[in-house]
């Protein structure tokens, strides 16, 4: 994992990136991992996380996996087409480990499989198709903005 890129990822966390409270764990070329402490604030009424917070978690990190930069300062993007979820378990709190591979990529598009686990217990289960965007399809990104 490039150190610098990582560092750079951290400085310019979204507000919603916040909200949900995840970091960047590890993130290469094809893979990323997030994590992060599930709390009072992301659960639903019956007292379960919102099944719309690993909706989003799945999604942050299968955008990751494919957006990986190897150019310290440039950046790639993507927009999600499209995302599948399935649901396996509740989870009222805990550490939640989000992983996610690409598992094939043309020239614009890319498609991913990310999983979530707390505790060895598999939680949920996503697979989504990307789309890169200005300038996200070469591997050398572009200057951030």
């Amino acid at each position: 994992m490039n150190e610098a890129n990582l560092q750079f990822e951290a400085a310019t966390m979204s507000g919603f990136r916040e909200v949900l409270g995840f970091s960047v764990a590890e993130w290469e070329p094809g893979r990323a991992v997030i994590t992060g402490q599930m709390t009072e604030r992301h659960l639903n009424r019956n007292g379960f996380v919102h099944g719309g917070v690993f909706a989003s978690l799945l999604d942050s990190a299968a955008g990751l996996c494919g957006t990986y930069c190897t150019v310290p300062g440039n950046i790639r993007r993507c927009i999600t087409i499209s995302l599948n979820t399935h649901f396996m378990n509740p989870v009222k709190d805990g550490f939640l480990k989000v992983e996610a591979r690409v598992v094939s990529r043309g020239r614009k598009i890319f498609f991913v499989e990310a999983r979530i686990i707390c505790e060895d217990t598999l939680i949920a289960t996503g697979q989504g198709t990307f789309r890169y965007v200005l300038g996200g399809e070469n591997e050398e990104g572009v200057p951030a903005d």
